[in-house]
C-alpha cells in the first residue's frame, strides 16, 4: 500500500513538472495545471489526515520526528495561507466581490 502510494506520488510530481515545462501555455491550460495540482494536493492531504488520525501510526514516530513534521507542515501552511490572502485580495480588486454580490442576488455573470 505505502509503496504504491509513493510510486503514484512520484508519478504525480513528474506530471506536475511536465505540465509546467511548456512555456507557451494559454490561460485555460494554466487553469488545468492548477486544477491538477490541487487535486494532487487534496489526495496528499487526505493521506496525511489518515496518518494524523491514527494513533497507531503516529505513536511510531519520536517526539523529534513529530516536531520536525509539525514545523515543516505549519511552515508550508503559513506560506499557502499568506499566498491565499494575497490572491483573494487581488481577486477582490478585480471585481470578484461584485460578482459574488450579484450571485447572491440571482444575477449570473459568464466569464
Amino acid at each position: 500500500m505505502h509503496q504504491s502510494w509513493i510510486q503514484r506520488s512520484e508519478n504525480t510530481l513528474k506530471q506536475i513538472k511536465k505540465l509546467m515545462e511548456d512555456e507557451d501555455q494559454d490561460r485555460l491550460e494554466l487553469v488545468r495545471v492548477m486544477r491538477f495540482a490541487f487535486g494532487a494536493l487534496g489526495q496528499s492531504l487526505a493521506g496525511w489526515m489518515q496518518w494524523i488520525n491514527s494513533p497507531e501510526i503516529m505513536s511510531s514516530f519520536t517526539r523529534e520526528e513529530l516536531k520536525e513534521m509539525a514545523g515543516t507542515m505549519t511552515s508550508m501552511v503559513e506560506q499557502f495561507i499568506a499566498y491565499d490572502i494575497d490572491m483573494t485580495n487581488k481577486g477582490m480588486r478585480k471585481g470578484l466581490a461584485k460578482q459574488r454580490a450579484a450571485d447572491q442576488q440571482g444575477i449570473r455573470f459568464v466569464i
